[in-house]
């Protein structure tokens, strides 16, 4: 119990992701390489530069249903970026803003995004008609009280990622990736304004083929303190950060705790702040170790959410917003193996999951859908294994979520049915129904 509850530092990070994105006429699906300007071009900083998923910039534990889309800023005083954007077809999508070190500043989650006027905003109990559904939030140094809903706060404070010395903790990066975290950056202030980047996420779109729920990505404009508009290019192809890459390598919590003798759930503990996390997320995690002809099996109660790929609308009877059952890698850059999303886990009649996490070769004949039963593949086997359960935006009301739980502690305490419980045995003992293979 006690290396489980260490462990729980190193997962306080859980869920965030890297920067990532593009304007609204890019297809964020394209390839994985930023495209920059040819020899002999001269580089100005595109919207959107970096993406982040499973395939590119996989760090930080993402989730295999959403993508991630960043820019970085450095802002003079009275100087601002304006984002106009559509909803997307999506189940979940936001705003949050970062410190040079990955610790966010501030949030605009969609439901709570004001529409501009004429529009309508289906994630605030308005559905999802067919009319324009626009909106336009602003990033601005300082959010003041009298900010409008749709303005976010930069920061003034943080380390800059983009050189120095390795004392007092800085890091130190190459000239090049130096060079390009300069070109990217919005703003006119260079070394001397507010920095920061602003992610956007979006989760499970109900295309599958197009990642930004059909609404592409916002257009991003540069507004001077006098009020002169400087529109942003989108980038063709956002892609690969190596500056984030290097910021997660460097900040990120130790690696070095031991896997506890059975899976069991805590809410992670420790410092957070440095791994772009999404305040609208919350996890229960525990730490596998792999051994050959071995597998792990976690049961628990599944809750409500909206099925918007299904057609149900957000804002409803739903108890959690999102949630998903993920495999990551126990190492930096903390990449995520494989995730099952709520609407792609199978569940009993009585809505209850079941996960058998393994290598392929260990997979039981019997762990299918049709059975009921969700297989994970385990990943890596040169390193343990990091198993999150997220919950998105649980509901008020709803008194069993991971949010109720106190940092470190056992998820069993709080979450009641809804908490995950797991196991060891072999492949043999699951096919045969061996009870050793049933959580209690």
């Amino acid at each position: 119990m006690a290396a489980l509850l260490a462990a729980a530092a190193l997962l306080g990070a859980c869920g965030g992701a890297s920067p990532d994105a593009a304007d609204p006429t890019t297809d964020a699906t394209d390839g994985p390489t930023a495209n920059r300007p040819t020899a002999g071009e001269e580089e100005h900083p595109c919207a959107w530069p970096t993406r982040a998923d499973e395939t590119v910039n996989n760090i930080a534990y993402p989730d295999t249903a959403a993508t991630y889309w960043g820019q970085s800023f450095s802002l003079a005083e009275g100087e601002r970026l304006e984002l106009a954007g559509s909803f997307p077809d999506a189940r979940y999508a936001s705003f949050i803003t970062y410190r040079p070190t990955g610790g966010a500043v501030d949030v605009l989650t969609d439901r709570d995004i004001e529409p501009d006027d004429g529009s309508t905003n289906p994630f605030a109990g308005e559905g999802r008609d067919d009319g324009p559904h626009a909106y336009t939030v602003t990033v601005r140094p300082d959010r003041t009280d009298d900010a409008s809903g749709n303005d976010l706060g930069a920061d003034t404070t943080g380390i800059d990622p983009t050189g120095g010395d390795d004392v007092d903790g800085e890091l130190v990066i190459d000239d090049d990736v130096a060079a390009r975290v300069a070109r990217d950056r919005i703003g006119s202030a260079g070394e001397d304004g507010v920095r920061g980047t602003i992610l956007y996420r979006v989760y499970t779109p109900t295309d599958p083929d197009d990642r930004t729920g059909g609404a592409g990505l916002p257009a991003v404009t540069l507004v001077a303190a006098d009020g002169t508009r400087t529109s942003v290019p989108g980038c063709p192809e956002p892609g690969e950060n190596p500056a984030a890459r290097a910021l997660v390598e460097h900040y990120g919590p130790a690696t070095d705790r031991a896997a506890p003798p059975a899976p069991i759930f805590v809410r992670p503990q420790g410092d957070s702040a440095r791994l772009f996390p999404n305040p609208d997320n919350v996890y229960v995690a525990t730490i596998l170790e792999h051994e050959p002809g071995r597998i792990a099996v976690v049961r628990g109660r599944a809750p409500r959410f909206p099925d918007t790929a299904a057609g149900d609308e957000v804002g409803g009877d739903e108890q959690v917003r999102y949630w998903s059952m993920c495999t990551n890698e126990y190492r930096k850059p903390y990449p995520v193996t494989e995730c099952a999303a709520d609407d792609a886990t199978a569940l009993d009649a009585d809505g209850w999951f079941t996960y058998v996490i393994s290598t392929p070769e260990d997979r039981p004949g019997s762990a299918t859908t049709e059975n009921g039963v969700t297989w994970l593949d385990l990943g890596s086997t040169e390193v343990d294994v990091v198993l999150l359960l997220r919950h998105m935006l649980p509901d008020d009301d709803f008194p069993n979520s991971a949010l109720e739980l106190d940092p470190g502690q056992l998820a069993t305490q709080v979450m009641g049915q809804y908490a995950p419980v797991g196991a060891y045995c072999t492949t043999a003992q699951f096919d045969a129904g061996d009870a050793a293979c049933r959580p209690a």
